[in-house]
């Protein structure tokens, strides 16, 4: 129910007129207090100064009555000695008269009062003359000539002054009258005043009271409405919710909580949180702790353990997440809690099924190479530190490359799933077999001398050899070159042994073939001489004289089209040989690879990126992102980050039109200097994209703390898509979590339209491969307009 519209505003008008009440109070004290003090202020003044005049009158009257009295005494007196004691007399009396009149002159007299004043003091004058010539004659001892202008004169005189002085008595008598009128007027103006300052400040409390009244009113139907709705939410909202008083006993659940519980929200009501939300750990099936009880001692939000698995009424388990927090009342006292929880089943499993497929290869469900690296390390440091012997069989199918070319990689995927089960089923239990590529395998075996592993490795070629691959009704004889290498305690690195491995099957391959090749030093020192002479002359002279060469290949934008999001390139990189023949990367970036090659190649890339970009700023403007690949042996050179950011900081703010491409695993293996690499030229405006996606990775938790804003879906899923449902469902997933993350998906190996049209159905961002457009010496890239593979795009 909402609110009349007067009223949903009546809060304001309420506040302004509890303002305007506090107001008209003060008003009223203020108003009262000044006017009171200013009439008492101003009777103090008029009475104080009308009682000092009235005193120097008095003083004045007195002076002159006493004035009269002492001359009439000298008239009466023979005694010479009695006379000029009395004449003494008579002189103070006459400068307490002159006294007082002057300190009456000095105050504030009216015209009037001035005017009388002078009167007196004319009058003075005549009576002093008179009352002198009467001393006189007392002087010459005429003293009934003295007695006689006494009573003639001089006390006629002095009551002349007398009454003049009882006139200034009269108009003090008058002024103080008027000061006791006015201040009664005055004080009835405030009287009057404050009594209508309180009627308005009574007649604007009872309108207040009214709006209170009637806005209570309202916010309670308000309130109840709102009750309703919220209940209505919480029965409609996808997540479980459950709250609890303050200390844990349920008085509320949704019905999603009932579903997933087994619990009805009446039968629930008044039991403790625990008895009907029960959490154990999926993978040591512990108990849980509620996440109620860490919420009444933390006093915030609080998780379940990533494991938790709900144990509903009937024992039927659902994997949840979820959380638990205070419910606070208007001043924050804490007087409940909620639980609220979601079914993440499907989603756990399909984490398990990525995780899974982290570790091992998709193809043939053997371990992959992180998962071969990962155990590879575990049985070095147990030959290094603790002298146990071990051994690695790499082996490198023969022959496989005819079954690729003639029947198609169909045949060949086949084909290394029925090699796969064959030779597993020859392990010996607590050995691990491998996938790491292509045709390539690796078996380790563990607790196992170097001669019982030769006899094994040669049981396994045996069983390679007698294998028929039969597709299409053609038989396939295939065969295994081996390399064998011993784990002992003075092997180096793990780098060590896979590099002696590589070498020993390399000179069984260069040996004829199909047999196993235990490793030497002397013959791995001949093989890495023997590269070096091969390849780090040509690398580096192709370095040296620019014989390196930039191609680039569009990514499209699968979504929305070229036009919303831009036109984005990846560059790839090319040699041209001492002939003046194109070398494609993989004949030639792997030895880079294995020699240490590869941070040089890195800063010539990215060294004649920029200047390209430099030379075409303008045009370079309306491309969205270039990206460019780096290597793991770049990431672990400590100077490359100094060298990057140094070449971007000249590009003159086109530093966002940078991208760089890192493969999952090269990200993963040096993760911390991955994140400082991404942190430091993302805030340069850099973006990032990690390669390979699903090929090699170890758990989605490491992608949550790249901070990646691409992710390049391994084109190994995306090319067999439309036929191989796991294919799908990891492109489908890897997708869906990449979006959760706030991170787009680019899709490689995008063949044909059909792959490009199922991509747009899955909604992934964008989409790389020849479908799409072939790879173009970077030259000509803003040369002329050309037509490439995008007509899928448009429809």
């Amino acid at each position: 129910m909402a609110l009349p519209r007067f009223f949903r505003h009546s809060q304001y008008t309420i506040s302004i007129g509890f303002v305007l009440v506090l107001i008209l109070m003060a008003a009223i004290a203020v108003i009262a207090l000044t006017r009171m003090a200013a009439i008492n202020e101003r009777m103090n003044v008029i009475v104080s100064q009308h009682n000092v005049k009235t005193d120097l009158v008095a003083a004045m009257r007195n002076a002159a009555r006493e004035r009269s009295i002492s001359l009439h005494r000298m008239a009466l007196m023979t005694d010479p000695f009695d006379r000029d004691e009395e004449h003494q007399y008579f002189r103070r009396m006459a400068e307490e008269f002159l006294k007082a009149r002057d300190a009456l002159k000095a105050m504030s007299l009216s015209p009037l009062e001035k005017q009388t004043l002078a009167t007196s003091q004319a009058l003075t004058r005549q009576s002093t003359l008179i009352q002198e010539a009467v001393y006189s004659l007392v002087l010459e001892q005429r003293l009934d000539e003295a007695n006689a202008l006494l009573l003639r004169e001089a006390v006629p005189a002095q009551n002349r002054v007398l009454a003049v002085l009882s006139k200034l008595l009269d108009y003090q008598r008058q002024a103080t009258s008027e000061a006791v009128g006015f201040a009664r007027r005055e004080y009835d103006k405030a009287f009057f005043s404050m009594i209508g300052l309180g009627l308005l400040l009574v007649g604007l409390g009872a309108v207040i009271a009214f709006m209170v009244v009637r806005r209570a009113s309202y916010a309670e139907k308000a309130l109840f409405h709102e009750k309703e709705r919220a209940e209505v939410t919480l029965h409609s909202i996808a997540d479980a919710v459950i709250t609890t008083d303050g200390g844990g006993v349920v008085d509320y659940m949704n019905p999603i909580a009932e579903q997933l519980t087994g619990w009805q929200n009446a039968e629930a009501r008044g039991r403790p949180i625990d008895q009907i939300f029960r959490v154990i750990n999926e993978m040591n099936r512990d108990a849980i702790k509620n996440p109620i009880s860490d919420c009444m001692i933390e006093g915030r939000v609080v998780s379940i353990d990533p494991h938790g698995v709900l144990v509903a009424r009937d024992g039927t388990e659902y994997a949840v997440e979820d959380s638990a927090a205070p419910i606070r009342d208007s001043r924050g006292a804490v007087i409940g809690y909620v639980v609220v929880f979601h079914d993440v089943s499907h989603a756990r499993h399909l984490a398990r099924q990525l995780s899974w497929q982290a570790s091992h290869d998709v193809l043939t469900g053997l371990g992959n190479r992180l998962e071969f690296e990962s155990v590879m390390a575990q049985m070095w440091e147990s030959a290094k530190f603790h002298n146990k012997q071990h051994a690695l069989v790499y082996m490198d199918l023969d022959q496989f490359k005819i079954v690729n070319d003639t029947c198609g990689h169909a045949a060949g995927d086949e084909l290394l799933r029925q090699l796969s089960v064959i030779i597993s089923a020859k392990v010996r239990e607590g050995d691990s077999l491998f996938r790491l590529g292509g045709d390539e395998f690796a078996i380790l075996l563990s607790g196992c001398p170097i001669s019982r592993a030769e006899d094994i490795a040669n049981e396994i070629r045996l069983l390679v050899e007698e294998f028929r691959f039969m597709w299409e009704e053609k038989p396939f004889s295939i065969g295994a070159s081996i390399g064998l290498v011993p784990i002992t305690v003075d092997s180096v690195s793990v780098a060590s042994l896979l590099a002696a491995a590589d070498a020993a099957c390399y000179t069984a391959k260069e040996k004829g073939r199909n047999r196993v090749q235990v490793y030497e030093p002397s013959d791995t020192e001949l093989l890495m001489r023997e590269g070096e002479m091969q390849w780090l002359p040509r690398i580096n002279r192709a370095i040296d004289e620019d014989r390196l060469q930039l191609y680039y290949q569009k990514i499209a934008n699968v979504r929305d089209g070229d036009v919303m999001g831009g036109t984005q390139y990846e560059l790839l990189l090319r040699m041209t040989d001492e002939h003046g023949a194109i070398v494609p990367p993989q004949a030639f970036i792997p030895a880079a690879e294995r020699y240490n090659l590869m941070p040089n190649v890195d800063r010539w890339v990215i060294r004649h990126a920029l200047d390209w970009i430099t030379r075409h700023a303008a045009q370079a403007r309306d491309v969205s992102t270039i990206y460019i690949n780096l290597s793991g042996q770049s990431l672990n050179d400590d100077k490359f980050l100094d060298f990057v950011t140094g070449q971007i900081q000249r590009l003159e703010g086109l530093g966002i039109k940078i991208g760089f491409e890192i493969t999952e695993t090269v990200a993963i293996a040096n993760l911390s200097r991955a994140m400082r690499l991404m942190g430091a030229l993302k805030e340069m405006g850099c973006s990032f994209a990690l390669d390979d996606f699903g090929s090699g990775m170890s758990s989605f938790a490491y992608l949550k703390n790249l901070p990646v804003d691409k992710i390049k879906i391994d084109g190994v899923f995306v090319r067999d898509m439309l036929f191989d449902r796991v294919d799908y469902a990891m492109v489908e997933a890897i997708n869906r979590i990449g979006h959760l993350m706030g991170i787009q998906t680019v899709a490689e190996f995008v063949e044909n339209d059909a792959i490009l049209q199922k991509l747009k159905e899955l909604g992934v961002d964008y989409a790389q491969g020849y479908g799409i457009h072939r790879p173009e010496p970077l030259a000509l890239l803003f040369a002329e307009p050309r037509v490439t593979g995008l007509a899928g795009i448009a429809r």
